[in-house]
């Protein structure tokens, strides 16, 4: 089935119930139809019902603590959400931390739902990356060729940067957040001159293949030409994923 993937990786101390409720209030706008019905810590396990965007503060960020090889490392707990009707989606979020070594490991939010023309997907998208800072955001619309079975955990299609250590990005969605070390790749000029929408946010840029996100779908050989037009004006080798699937 056709989906929405929003990935978004940030070194932000997103621990602060803030954060929480900017995320779960973008969900909740309008007639709330990505409003969540169920919250919880584990994104494999939902039981608490969705009552209100106050009452979810009491399941975000809480403290925890584990000992590995010996040493004892301090978390922050996951908070996820999930709706089962129409429109159906789930998300979660994971607070940064620290490992062993005492290195970073960024935060993330992820997030997939049915297709739905009436959501405008664009709109959250740049309202999280102003709300998190990303140091890599993608929102694409996977359908059609994209969207191979056989690939479902390939880490374009699951929205993953790979190493949380070292992220890397594996192709570009419809919309792309280079945020931190990433946004130094960024040739602002050459992409606006190419004719392509780009915006900053931050210290970080926002560029999308096109206007609309529905040309991944009702015009995909526009899509990917752009996107490999898009492609050309970063270094080479910076996307794992080089060439266009065949039409």
């Amino acid at each position: 089935m056709p989906y929405i993937q929003i990935s978004i990786r940030t070194k932000l101390d997103t621990f602060n119930w803030q954060f929480g409720r900017e995320l779960i209030r973008s969900l909740c706008e309008g007639e709330g139809p990505i409003c969540p019905e169920q919250i919880s810590n584990n994104p494999d396990r939902f039981i608490e019902p969705f009552v209100s965007i106050e009452e979810c503060e009491a399941y975000w960020a809480a403290k925890g603590s584990m000992r590995v090889n010996g040493s004892l490392i301090d978390f922050h707990d996951d908070f996820a959400w999930r709706r089962k009707k129409k429109i159906k989606c789930v998300g979660s979020i994971q607070h940064k931390t620290q490992n062993i070594k005492g290195n970073l490991v960024p935060g993330s939010v992820n997030f997939s739902s049915a297709c739905n023309d009436k959501i405008n997907w664009f709109s959250l998208f740049r309202l999280w990356c102003e709300i998190f800072s990303p140091q890599l955001g993608m929102l694409h619309k996977f359908d059609g060729v994209e969207l191979d079975p056989k690939s479902k955990n390939n880490s374009f299609q699951v929205g993953s940067f790979k190493a949380a250590l070292k992220p890397e990005v594996s192709n570009i969605g419809w919309a792309m957040f280079y945020g931190d070390e990433f946004a130094e790749v960024v040739e602002a000029d050459r992409i606006k001159a190419a004719g392509f929408p780009i915006e900053k946010i931050g210290s970080g840029y926002l560029v999308r293949v096109t206007e609309n996100i529905q040309d991944v779908v009702n015009d995909f050989p526009l899509f990917s030409r752009r996107r490999a037009e898009l492609k050309a004006l970063f270094r080479e080798g910076f996307f794992l994923i080089q060439d266009e699937p065949l039409i």
